[in-house]
């Protein structure tokens, strides 16, 4: 008895914590959307011998510049993320700057010069005494910290990781460095890495007190999984971790407006994943309403990828109004074919007669590497949960090839490529005697 006390006890204490400290900045309404440098530029310092790669304002300034002239703001992409490696390794005056040599300008001038090409600047820190790669951390200045982010450098977005720091503590630091946030009265989007390493080693991602109370309520977004890699194995591994079972799910109800789970970037237009595998991993980011942090370098972006990243269509279902997670409604004996589904805001178009007609968008998911194409089906009566509303006649768009493919009665049929994905928007009608949206077929 004297242990269940303890732990309603800590329970409450956080859950108070949380709400007393709750992230207030009216950011992340929708998945956020921009790149970042990690997973493509990682930490090189050595600007003499690699000027066109290494972390510095030249960088930043040369992708920033790519996103508007290439259609990529346009498109939503609007945040510039500075990760790991761009301060002094020492704080000055107690506080952390820039790295001079490659931050010539500063990070404020950076900052105003992308907010002319109206996108927004992010950055990087740690909670803990440094970060990952020995720079300062934040452990210790939350207020003079957030300030210099706030006033100093005039950022929009902060991504705070969590090495060098003590994890029993994160329901406490994360919460009082957001609340810090708060405090400048500057809206800085606030990405944490809360989850990331703790919640993997002590199964606490299904918490539902320590996910929907304790850090729903403190960031607007937070890594759940380890880092993705330029790799196929990578992205299978991360989709195999989001494949929750349905909306009930306790990171399914932790995403919505405000607040996102985030697989980590999007390798798309790196070497690493073939053309279907990239639009297998962009169709799935999209469909778990996740963060789209594009990391590759835009100066040598192929055409092909750079249509997967600016498809409209894929784009508009990871950003929902509604605010939906998406989950997996179907996986196969084999485990390599899966459906996912995902609710979006009821629509109304030339393809539905009436304003309210549920919409859904469908991913097929084909991972088997051999034996060619394979046959997935999507069945509305057993794919979608209890509580939708039931249809017989659907119609169905195809978003990578962006087209109508018709009216369909009873379910829907499609070859899926190894290693590959079909994605769909559904459109439904509640019964087959409406002749007039049968006829759009």
């Amino acid at each position: 008895m004297r242990q269940n006390n303890c732990h309603y006890n800590a329970l409450i204490f956080l859950l108070l914590t949380a709400l007393a400290l709750a992230l207030d900045n009216g950011l992340a309404r929708q998945p956020p959307m921009g790149w970042l440098s990690w997973e493509r530029f990682g930490c090189e310092t050595n600007c003499s011998e690699f000027p066109d790669t290494c972390i510095s304002e030249r960088l930043y300034l040369e992708q920033g510049r790519l996103l508007v002239e290439n259609g990529f703001r346009d498109a939503g992409y609007i945040y510039v993320n500075i990760d790991d490696c761009w301060s002094e390794m020492e704080r000055e005056n107690g506080k952390i700057v820039e790295d001079r040599t490659r931050f010539p300008s500063g990070l404020k001038n950076l900052s105003q010069t992308l907010h002319s090409l109206d996108l927004k600047l992010g950055l990087y820190g740690d909670i803990g005494s440094k970060t990952c790669i020995g720079y300062p951390g934040f452990q210790g200045n939350f207020d003079l910290d957030a300030q210099t982010l706030a006033f100093d450098f005039e950022v929009d977005s902060i991504k705070v990781d969590a090495c060098h720091a003590n994890e029993s503590e994160f329901n406490v630091t994360y919460p009082a460095f957001g609340a810090a946030l708060n405090k400048t009265g500057r809206p800085i989007l606030y990405s944490c890495s809360w989850p990331n390493d703790y919640y993997e080693k002590h199964n606490h991602w299904e918490d539902p007190d320590y996910l929907n109370h304790g850090i729903k309520q403190s960031c607007n977004t937070w890594r759940n999984y380890i880092d993705v890699s330029d790799s196929w194995e990578s992205i299978l591994k991360i989709a195999s971790f989001w494949e929750r079972k349905g909306p009930q799910d306790v990171m399914v109800r932790a995403a919505g407006p405000g607040h996102w789970n985030d697989p980590d970037m999007l390798v798309v237009g790196n070497p690493g994943l073939s053309l279907s595998e990239q639009k297998t991993q962009f169709a799935l980011w999209s469909i778990f309403s996740a963060p789209l942090m594009i990391s590759t370098d835009l100066r040598t972006l192929p055409n092909a990828s750079r249509e997967i990243l600016l498809n409209k269509d894929i784009i508009a279902v990871n950003q929902d109004v509604l605010g939906r997670q998406g989950w997996c409604a179907e996986k196969s004996r084999s485990g390599l074919q899966r459906v996912w589904v995902k609710e979006l805001k009821p629509t109304s178009d030339q393809y539905c007669p009436t304003s309210s007609s549920d919409s859904w968008a469908v991913v097929f998911q084909n991972s088997a590497s051999i034996f060619g194409p394979t046959r997935i089906t999507f069945n509305p009566k057993k794919h979608l949960p209890v509580t939708a509303k039931v249809f017989d006649l659907f119609h169905v768009r195809d978003l990578y090839a962006q087209k109508s493919l018709g009216i369909f009665e009873g379910e829907f049929t499609a070859m899926v490529d190894e290693s590959s994905v079909m994605m769909y928007i559904i459109v439904g009608n509640q019964t087959s005697s409406d002749d007039s949206f049968k006829s759009l077929g």
